[in-house]
């Protein structure tokens, strides 16, 4: 059964600034740990509304000068603020890979379902009543995947009673799998499971590359979520190839609240893999994320990674 979360309401009082107008607002969410929780917000004539949880920071989404945002986010607003039976959009994608597809929509009443027909996924949804026509919720629709850069055609039909669209976000998603921690205590992040924020970072799927490269970006970062069943001290060996010539670029390690530097090492190729032993973590039980990002890039493209180990040491 979908928990609920309780719902409390209030206004954010932080929207005077044109930047944080309810009309650059496409969604409201917290983060709770490393859980992005959703939240139902209205638009008023006094501003943004949101019903939510005062335990997190409240967070939003907002609309740029581009579709896409620096950390992989798209978001795709309607041409109008009319309801209609059916949506469709443009976007040239900046690189292959896969999103989570969400719709914030408000249904004051009755009965609809969503009809999606995206990257041939058309898997489709029954929308809840939010209530009221200014009252907007997020629903999730499912996994796409864009197998190359360049032209999509995105549509949204729906069939029942029409819901107002707010937004349509395509969020970034693992590539591959849930990442588990094998019985000797290791546990491997490869670059087939991670999740990419960016915008030209991607995991090449050629048998022999299979590595996320295309990083040219100091934004592009990469994340793995994984669950430690049995803690402790984690030696952290990263194997990464870079082309020749195109060494020295700095980048850290994040997890834990415990960040590890490195300088990225020129291997001949950027598919000539070395494992290097960059140091060590504390990793207690539980959820963790361990990020991969850029500080600076010493020359055109800063490396590809196949894989990163943690290797229990006590």
């Amino acid at each position: 059964m979908k928990q609920r979360i309780p719902f409390l309401f209030f206004t954010i009082a932080s929207l005077a600034v044109h930047a944080d107008s309810p009309d650059q607002i496409a969604n409201v969410f917290v983060e709770d740990g490393l859980k992005l929780r959703h939240i139902e917000f209205s638009i008023t004539d006094t501003g943004l509304e949101s019903h939510g949880n005062r335990k997190h920071e409240i967070r939003t989404d907002k609309y740029g000068d581009t579709l896409q945002q620096t950390d992989g986010r798209i978001l795709l607003k309607p041409n109008d603020d009319e309801v209609s039976q059916a949506y469709s959009w443009d976007y040239n994608a900046s690189r292959p890979g896969k999103y989570w597809v969400e719709l914030v929509y408000a249904l004051a009443k009755g009965k609809s379902i969503a009809v999606p027909n995206i990257s041939s996924y058309r898997t489709q949804t029954q929308l809840d009543v939010t209530g009221a026509a200014n009252r907007f919720r997020n629903v999730t629709l499912g996994k796409i995947y864009f197998v190359e850069p360049g032209k999509q055609k995105l549509e949204l039909k729906f069939r029942g009673d029409m819901p107002r669209i707010r937004t349509l976000i395509l969020r970034p998603a693992p590539e591959g799998e849930p990442i588990g921690q094998a019985l000797d205590r290791s546990i491997l992040l490869h670059s087939r499971d991670a999740t990419i924020h960016g915008t030209k970072l991607q995991y090449e799927t050629k048998p022999h590359k299979n590595t996320v490269g295309y990083w040219v970006n100091t934004t592009d970062q990469l994340c793995w979520d994984f669950t430690v069943m049995s803690g402790g001290m984690f030696d952290v060996e990263i194997h990464q190839g870079c082309g020749k010539g195109q060494g020295g670029s700095l980048v850290a390690l994040k997890v834990a609240g415990q960040k590890l530097d490195f300088t990225v090492k020129d291997t001949g190729h950027f598919q000539n893999f070395i494992p290097r032993r960059v140091g060590t973590v504390n990793l207690p039980n539980g959820e963790h994320r361990f990020w991969i990002k850029p500080v600076k890039k010493a020359r055109n493209a800063i490396m590809d990674v196949r894989r990163i180990r943690l290797i229990p040491i006590n």
